[in-house]
């Protein structure tokens, strides 16, 4: 396997890549703290057209390659075959691994991801409910504290967090400018659009205190308006909605009212959906409106999950996304395996495990309109792709059981990013990575296309939190069953 190290001008092109900045950006809020310039050292750059190559067993639109190819060049994938393909020059990343997609995470809320785990001490009927209680405010205090302060790190870290769990795409974060996103932020700098300014990404998503209470009617037509137009505007592909967030009327009557003013479309992404029943979910596949479904937080808040079954029933595509760390799961490895617990109690196993992995995939991909860019592995695509450890022989099985300790590789638009150190070594110089402890190893982490050093984020946010009387959560919770 050639030595195929980057150059100071690979590591710009690529941060570019990555970011899809306008070189007349300006930061608006506290930045983190880049790396000194001598970090980025050069050895010697790739020759123009190298390409790389991954083996291993690869999950395709088509079927299971158990001993397959893929060529990336210049951040795309170029060629998807069993045959190995004629690269002489190419960095060659032989694995005994599962390549599959970079997860598609479209419900997160990246900032709040550096609070520690809460469990409520009892259920809520709707999202107002926990919001506004006392329990709930004294976890969240620490959150406002630092905002201001360590907005870009608390960002970072939460980016860092999916990361690890395979994600190379996530909403939702805060227009700031110093989010350029070593994941890809898919409503803010998604680098699908170009040298792009900010603010121009074809997903508009609705925040949850974006969507006014039943009893403000003036807010209530500004909202109507505004999601008419976005819904007829052709620059949006999708607008995603948090709705029905709770078991209660409440909760419901804002699914009613969407229905009621025309506002279920093949564009809309309802996210939640906990009190829908099947009626509400045959308007929503009548309109080709989809659901996002986080099992995992939606039961620690309210103790139970949509009706995924009359979802199925009704033909809605369903993505899966963690809501966040604080009662969700810390990274989509994690809440497929909550789905998979879920499908399995609850569902009769009715969802196979490659369904269980197409929503965190091609369905996200699909429903967000992003599709053209990620989400499958097919040549043309960007070259946002995750290797895990598992067997070939049941690649699916192995991705819905794998834990962040079988992660040997994530690349985002072909820049190898994150993973283990033997893999990932042989793309960067030796000063240039970071390993990054977890309770059963090591991964390794390219400092230079992350744009921050993750220990000295952890120390800043450490610091500013431990003033809060709080604490830093950790990059994964305890492995699940």
């Amino acid at each position: 396997m050639p030595s195929f190290r980057v150059s100071r001008v690979a590591v710009v092109a690529w941060s570019l890549a990555l970011a899809g900045l306008s070189c007349s950006e300006t930061a608006t809020a506290p930045p983190i703290s880049r790396l000194p310039g001598a970090a980025f050292a050069a050895t010697t750059a790739p020759a123009a057209g190298t390409t790389i190559v991954l083996h291993g067993t690869v999950l395709t639109p088509d079927g299971v390659l158990t001993r397959g190819y893929v060529g990336i060049a210049d951040g795309r994938i170029t060629s998807v075959s069993t045959t190995r393909p004629d690269a002489p020059d190419a960095g060659w990343v032989n694995t005994d691994g599962i390549i599959l997609p970079g997860f598609v995470d479209l419900h997160n809320h990246v900032p709040w991801n550096v609070l520690p785990r809460w469990k409520p001490s009892h259920l809520f009927a709707d999202q107002s409910q926990w919001a506004n209680d006392p329990e709930f405010l004294r976890v969240s205090a620490p959150f406002d504290a630092i905002l201001s302060s360590s907005f870009c790190d608390m960002n970072a870290w939460g980016e860092l967090r999916a990361l690890v769990g395979g994600t190379t795409s996530i909403m939702a974060t805060r227009k700031i400018a110093c989010i350029h996103g070593f994941v890809r932020n898919l409503d803010f700098n998604s680098g699908f659009y170009g040298t792009i300014q900010l603010n121009r990404e074809h997903i508009y998503d609705v925040s949850v205190d974006q969507f006014p209470p039943a009893s403000d009617s003036v807010r209530r037509a500004q909202f109507v308006l505004l999601a008419r137009s976005l819904i007829n505007s052709p620059l949006y592909d999708a607008l995603a909605m948090h709705v029905a967030e709770g078991t209660d009327t409440v909760a419901e009557e804002q699914f009613t009212f969407l229905r009621s003013q025309q506002l279920l479309s093949a564009k809309g992404i309802l996210i939640h959906g906990v009190s829908l029943g099947p009626e509400d979910f045959q308007a929503m596949a009548a309109a080709g409106t989809a659901l996002v479904w986080s099992p995992r937080s939606n039961i620690e808040l309210y103790g139970t999950t949509a009706d995924i079954g009359a979802a199925l029933d009704a033909g809605v595509e369903i993505a899966l996304a963690p809501d966040w760390a604080i009662t969700g799961s810390s990274n989509m490895l994690d809440e497929l395996k909550t789905a998979a617990a879920w499908n399995h109690d609850r569902l009769g196993g009715r969802l196979s495990d490659r369904q269980l992995v197409d929503m965190v995939t091609s369905v996200p991909a699909r429903i967000a309109g992003i599709d053209d860019e990620v989400g499958v592995i097919r040549p043309g695509l960007r070259a946002d792709l995750l290797i895990l450890s598992g067997d070939p022989d049941t690649p699916y099985r192995s991705v819905v059981r794998a834990s962040p300790e079988d992660v040997q590789l994530v690349l985002i638009a072909g820049v190898p990013l994150y993973g283990e150190r033997g893999l990932v070594g042989h793309f960067w110089n030796r000063a240039d990575l970071e390993d990054i402890a977890f309770e059963d190893g090591s991964k390794t982490l390219a400092t230079p296309a992350a744009g921050f050093v993750a220990a000295q984020v952890a120390a800043r946010l450490t610091d500013a939190l431990s003033l809060q009387g709080s604490s830093l959560a950790p990059l994964t919770d305890p492995r699940l069953p």
